[in-house]
């Protein structure tokens, strides 16, 4: 993550490129994330980035990514804020496949 508004983030995950479209809300006080092909074909638009919470699980049918990301924070807050990836309150990260059953295995 940038310190900017609105940017676009190559990214390869699972062996396929894509582009993640971050914008901030100023109005809203929080990030939403568009996804795109390498030729810039939009996959699924407008994920709102909730704490803590998998953001690609209802968008599974539109993509071939097997894993899920997700925006952990380090604080009990609602919604990230603008500079909170860039201080190092939220992080936004891919868990593989393999990982999320495992995650899954031990919380059971």
């Amino acid at each position: 993550m940038i310190d900017a508004n609105d940017f676009v983030q190559v990214v390869t995950i699972d062996d396929t490129v894509y582009k993640l479209h971050f914008a901030y809300n100023d109005v809203l006080k929080s990030w939403s994330m568009d996804i795109r092909d390498n030729q810039n074909k939009d996959l699924v638009r407008s994920v709102r980035i909730i704490p803590n919470f998998p953001l690609l699980s209802q968008y599974k049918r539109h993509l071939e990514i097997s894993g899920e990301m997700v925006a952990t924070v380090t604080t009990d807050i609602q919604n990230i804020g603008r500079n909170d990836f860039i201080d190092g309150k939220a992080n936004l990260v891919y868990v593989t496949r393999e990982e999320v059953d495992e995650i899954l295995e031990t919380s059971i």
